[in-house]
Parts: C-alpha cells; structure tokens; sequence
C-alpha cells in the first residue's frame, strides 16, 4: 500500500520535475556554511547525477580465465541491465555480450566449467533467495541457457568443479527437502543431473577435491541447538572418516582438499583468537600454522592453479595487505606492477595487487590492482611478459571521488575499535557526517578504492561518511566477535556512539548535522541509535532493518543452521524470560523514543527479515504524528539490487539528507523516466 502511495506520489510530479528539470536541472545547492563556503570558492566536486554511482554505465570487471588460458568471462552492462560477456584473450578480440539482467542481492554467481567451453551463471530474480543455476554454451554467440535448476521455490548453488576439462561440475539442491541441500554432478554436454549424495538432514556443506570428486563433507552433530559439527572425508571403501571436530563457536573452513599431496587446507581459529590458515597431512595427522597475523583474521587465501597449495594471503588490519609465501611470486607480481604503471595502465603505485585467477598451466594469470582511485584488472602473460588492462580506465576519478582512510580508536573500556573514513573534497573544517552502520553484525566493513558506489555519492553531496567495525563484527578474532554477545542494544551501539564522537573530536564531523544510514543489523542500529540519542542526530534511513528480534528468529529460512549464534548474541526464543528480554531490546519496544524524520526501505520479498518488520515500524510512527517515508519494492528481498529500484531508492535519499543534513542534490534524473 505505501509502495503505491509513493509511486503515485512520484507520477504526480512527474510532469513539472521534467519541465522544471529541464531548465534547473532541479539540484539543490548545499545549505551547510562549510559547503556554502567551498562552493563560493569553487572547491567543490563536481555534482554527478545519480545513475551515475547506482545504474549499469559502462559497468565492466569480475574477469574469469577459462581453464585453457583461452577465453574470458566477465561481468559488464548490457543496454541497460545487467550481462555477461565473453571474448578470446587476445586484445581487441570480438566480444560476445548475453543479457542475463540482475543477477541478485551480490551480484550473483558466475564461472567457466573445466571444458573452457561452457559457463554456469546464477540468478535470484525477485530477491527470495531461490537461486536458479543456468549454463550457456560460450561457442554460441546468442542467449540460450540450459536451466539447471527449473522447479519455483528451489535454491540451488554450485559447490565444486569436475575432473579437468569435462563439463561436470557440482551442485547443492533443496529441491527434495528445503531444509537440507543434496548434492547433485551436472554435466552440461549431456544437459544431465544426477544425485551423488543424499543429505540425511545434518550435512551442511559438500566438499569437492582438486580432481573434482566428492571428498568430505561438514556434518553437523545431533545437537539441539546444532552447535557442533565435524569435517568428513569420503574413503575408497565409501566410509566416513572424522577429519576435525569443529565446536558450534569454532571456526574451521576446508578451502582445498588435494588426495594426491595428502593434503587439506583450511582457515582455523581453533585453540586461538584470530582465524589462521593451516595444513593438515593426511596420512601423518600432523596440523601446522602456515600463516597468521597478530591483530586480524586471515581474510582471502591465494592457491597456485587447480591443483597447487597455498601460494599467499591477504589480512587487512587497516589498508589490505598482500603477503606471499614465496617471496620470489611476490617480486614476480611487483615486477608486473611496475610494468603496468610503465605503460600507463595504472594511475597510481598499487596499495594491494592480488592474483585472482589462470589458466590450468599458469602461463596466463589476471591480477587486481587497487590504489586510491583505481581499481585494474590486468592480464599477464608470463610466457611472452605482455601486460593488458582489461577494464576501463577513469583517471578523472581522482579529481572528483575521494579516498578511504583507515581509522581506530581506543573505546571507552580499552576495546580498539576500527573503520573507515571518506570525507568530501575541497571542504575545510567539520562537514555533515552520514554513519553508514554495517550488517551481520558478523560481518565487517573493507577498506574499497573510489568509485562510483553508494559511499561516493554520499561524499559527492557533501557528507562525510564513517564506517564502524563496531565490537560483533568479524575480521578481528574471536574475542572481538564474542564481546557483542547480548550486547548489541548496549555496548555495540556505545562503540557506534564513541566512534561518532571521535570523529567530532577530529573536526571532521559537525555535531549538528548528523545522520545513521544502515541494513539489516544495521537498520536495527539505526533504530537503536535514533532512540538512545548518544548524538542529536537529525535523521536515519532504515533499509531491511531487524524491528522484532522474536520474529526473525521465529520465521526464519528452513536452510538456516545458526540458530546457535543468535541465541548467543541475541537470547533463546524458546524460553519466555529471556524472549521477553529479546522483545524489550527490539526497537518495536521502543519507537515512541524517536523523534528524527526516517526513512523506511524494504524489499517484499525479504526472507530474513521479513517486511511486517519495516510496516510496524512505519504504522507506530505515523499514528505519532512522526515525519516517516516509506519505500517498499515488489521485486527485491533483503538488499536493493535492481538498478531501477536502487536509482528510486537513492534519488529519494539524495533529497532526504539534503533536507535534514543541508547538503547537495542532483534532483531529478532523466533515468527516472526508463521503464520499470
């Protein structure tokens, strides 16, 4: 219903914004002194429209190499949606475009099969997370997939790839039981599905060997809570023998499994903190530490090819950092580095450059480069020694973006938190100040180049934007994670508060023009800061945001197995005392405390949190007489991912901050007038 107030709303304008817009452009000049005071001196970025950072325009990355170093398949905008495309290696080759559209709430899933020939792709289309598989054969130069995964309501994944160049690969499927994901060999030559495995109800993840077999699997153990699992491997005799017993709290993820070496390698933080990687020699039993860091979990692991060991990782305890080890790979990829600066394909000296993926035989391999303002995707030769860029390049970036800088501070019990900061170009002095609160909380936020994302366009209004890894997140070791434990209506939001008021302590934030921006977990914190007042926060922008713990914990997905970490975090619904514990920590509880303009965004279709959420909050607010917008998208789940949907959603941001913040609007953007 409110969807259909806000559109009509929207058309009822529409005649006058196209005839006004197009003499005024309909912007809005800032209203804060300090950018009032950098426009007069003509410091200011330029104002980007808004398709800019949020619709397909010239959108290309995501570079895959096919097994046989022959082919590329990557992500870009085709017309005005969302595609794949592929094309020989060789510069300037022909590009085969296939418009897939939206993929989903992250982009979506896409890889060649070892044949080289064929590639599988996913798709959620109405953000219910019932991701579809599809492949395309890549010698066809038109749209024509085999679908996978055809039954409605089903969710399916790829798992692992088969033997070198076949077209199998693996498959995990729902189809039979929605709470449990059998696993399933499809070959793409033969268009076959086959079931390998059955989930008796407790697997919760398949594992596939580098030679593309079955190998082990992640059993969870017939606690009630679900607590524990232990990691399988599959033997010659068909029998199951235990790998590693895993506590529910315990971190331990099998990224490859290699029965030729005799071989696993995993991400652990078993008997310690932070998360390291380890090797386990399967015939010896002996488990060795191969890398660690002593302020942060290890984050990506680099292998060499299909069938090698580790060959690096990278931890980001503030700006990303590439570690190899061999030290020879490491001047090797330097030396690349240089190259590509040499021949003009980077704007700037590398802050991290990263292998991401080749050919079976190593002799072509893509890396990515990231500085400031630039983020390359190259390929290199290391036969002939050639280096090419294979994305587009944007050296203006630098002149109107501005960098992410890392930050930490001591909170007020000693904890070190940390984050990031983006503030506004040519401004001097305190600017107004958007926190952007990030999901999860198990999750974190990553230090990312400029570019034309959400962030920026904030930035390019005028805001400064602060990220917080509020104590919960992950990324800093298990302490840091646990100290959110029945803490995130308390000292989660005092580390949010604290953070907030670092950065007015550090002029950067001006304490009268402040706003709480956040999803999921961070809706919830938005609701939760907005009523607890730690700063005079002069509005918030609610998007799929947790309003009644209870319900998410009472409705969630049949396939969640995790029910253990919410019930440390948050309570046991099961039990009355501490359920009416978690309904007192709701912001359902609470929303007579607050006062600021909100805006609600939500997808209809959000399985995790689900919409009765956003309109409870919207409905009590309103019958208060409480300044409140609401958004609701027929077509997306729990994230805005339609790029339609996402220029609606930030037009009507743009212009919220701008009332409530005195910052600057693009006003109306002619892509508002492409069909839905």
């Amino acid at each position: 219903m409110m969807k259909t107030q806000w559109m009509v709303r929207t058309a009822s304008r529409l005649s006058a914004l196209v005839l006004a817009c197009a003499l005024t452009a309909c912007a809005v000049s800032p209203q804060h002194p300090g950018l009032q005071a950098a426009q007069v001196a003509g410091q200011l970025a330029p104002l980007l429209p808004v398709r800019a950072f949020v619709a397909n325009t010239e959108r290309t990355g995501g570079f895959v190499m096919s097994p046989d170093g022959e082919r590329l398949l990557w992500s870009q905008t085709v017309g005005l949606d969302s595609g794949l495309a592929v094309r020989a290696v060789k510069a300037n080759a022909p590009v085969t475009a296939y418009p897939v559209g939206n993929q989903g709430r992250r982009g979506g899933y896409y890889n060649w099969l070892p044949n080289s020939r064929h590639f599988v792709f996913s798709k959620d289309d109405q953000g219910d997370e019932n991701i579809r598989l599809f492949v395309q054969d890549a010698d066809q130069g038109t749209l024509s997939p085999w679908v996978l995964t055809p039954a409605q309501g089903v969710r399916s994944f790829v798992v692992g790839m088969g033997a070198e160049g076949s077209a199998r690969f693996f498959v995990a499927s729902n189809q039979r039981d929605r709470a449990s994901f059998d696993l399933h060999e499809a070959d793409a030559g033969s268009r076959t599905l086959r079931e390998v495995a059955r989930n008796n109800g407790l697997v919760l993840h398949w594992l596939i060997d580098t030679q593309g077999q079955l190998a082990g699997r992640v059993r969870q153990l017939a606690r009630p809570d679900g607590s524990d699992s232990v990691v399988e491997l599959l033997q010659p005799d068909g029998q199951w023998r235990v790998l590693q017993t895993v506590g529910g709290f315990d971190s331990f993820w099998v990224l490859r499994i290699d029965n030729t070496a005799r071989r696993v390698w995993a991400l652990s933080n078993l008997g310690r903190d932070k998360t390291a990687l380890v090797e386990l020699n399967l015939d010896s039993g002996e488990q060795r530490v191969l890398a660690e860091h002593e302020r942060v979990d290890l984050g990506q692991v680099l292998f060499e090819g299909r069938q090698g060991g580790p060959a690096g990782y990278v931890v980001e305890p503030g700006y990303p950092q590439v570690h190899h080890l061999n030290p020879a790979t490491g001047q090797e990829v330097q030396a690349v580095a240089a190259q590509a600066l040499k021949q003009g394909l980077l704007t700037a000296d590398p802050i991290s450059i990263v292998p991401r993926n080749g050919s079976t035989d190593g002799r072509r391999i893509l890396l990515r480069s990231q500085s400031d303002f630039d983020t390359a995707e190259l390929l290199w030769d290391r036969q002939t020694g050639s280096v090419q860029r294979l994305n587009s390049q944007f050296k203006e970036l630098a002149e109107i973006l501005s960098p992410t800088v890392p930050f930490e501070f001591n909170a007020s019990d000693g904890r070190k938190i940390a984050g990031y900061l983006i503030r506004p170009r040519g401004v001097q002095g305190a600017t107004p100040m958007v926190v952007e609160i990030h999901g999860g909380p198990w999750a974190r936020d990553n230090w990312l180049p400029a570019a034309h994302n959400s962030r920026q366009l904030l930035v390019n209004r005028g805001y400064a934007v602060l990220q917080v890894n509020y104590r919960g997140s992950s990324g800093y070791g298990r302490a840091h994670l646990e100290a959110a434990d029945r803490q995130t209506n308390g000292r989660v939001q005092q580390d949010i508060a604290e953070a907030v008021q670092w950065a007015v302590d550090q002029g950067v934030a001006d304490p009268k023009r402040l706003a709480v921006l956040g999803g999921s977990f961070g809706g919830f914190s938005v609701l939760a800061q907005l009523a607890q007042k730690p700063h005079n926060y002069r509005c918030g922008v609610n998007v799929v945001g947790v309003a009644n713990w209870p319900r998410v914990m009472e409705n969630w997905p049949p396939f969640w197995r995790n029910r253990h970490y919410f019930t440390r975090t948050y309570g046991d619904v099961s039990k009355a005392n501490e359920r009416a514990d978690m309904l007192r920590n709701s912001p359902v509880s609470y929303l007579d405390q607050i006062q600021a303009p909100l805006l609600v965004i939500h997808g209809a279709n959000d399985i995790r949190v689900l919409r009765q959420d956003s309109d409870d909050v919207v409905n009590a607010l309103r019958q208060r007489g409480q300044p409140v917008n609401y958004l609701v998208f027929p077509n997306e789940g729990h994230a805005i991912s339609k790029w339609r949907n996402r220029l609606a959603m930030w037009r009507e941001i743009e212009d919220f901050f701008a009332d409530c913040l005195g910052g600057q609007s693009a006003g109306f953007d002619y892509y508002q007038l492409m069909p839905r």
